[in-house]
């Protein structure tokens, strides 16, 4: 099965990686429509929340996987997950710290154990 996913994140940390490489492991096709450290967006047009562009490759996702970090309570990164829950879009975080955001929390996305058998279960309900 393909999927199409969208990982919310900052460059300052390995989330990003830690996501992909439990992706990479997992039976399905990914199709990764995240924003690459090779190739990031020229500009943001900061008018809006979410830039346009962004919002675009979100629309494209079937899922959107983030950390539970912390980090996520405020920034672009939440920002994107708020767009996704608003226009339907299943969101789900992995637990890579011990900590999970209080705005991960206060917006009820799911947290799934690091571990590939978790984002698998969770992907296969939810899409």
């Amino acid at each position: 099965m393909k999927v199409n996913v969208f990982i919310p994140h900052r460059w300052n940390n390995n989330d990003f990686a830690d996501i992909s490489a439990i992706l990479d492991r997992t039976k399905f096709s990914i199709r990764d429509y995240s924003v690459p450290s090779s190739s990031p967006f020229d500009s943001i047009d900061r008018r809006f929340n979410v830039d346009p562009q962004i919002q675009k490759q979100i629309k494209y996702a079937s899922v959107v996987i983030c950390s539970n970090r912390s980090a996520n309570n405020s920034g672009m990164a939440l920002d994107e997950i708020k767009f996704a829950i608003s226009i339907g879009k299943p969101v789900v975080a992995v637990k890579i710290t011990e900590s999970t955001s209080s705005s991960i929390s206060s917006l009820g996305v799911p947290v799934v154990a690091k571990r590939k058998d978790s984002l698998e279960a969770w992907i296969s309900q939810n899409i």
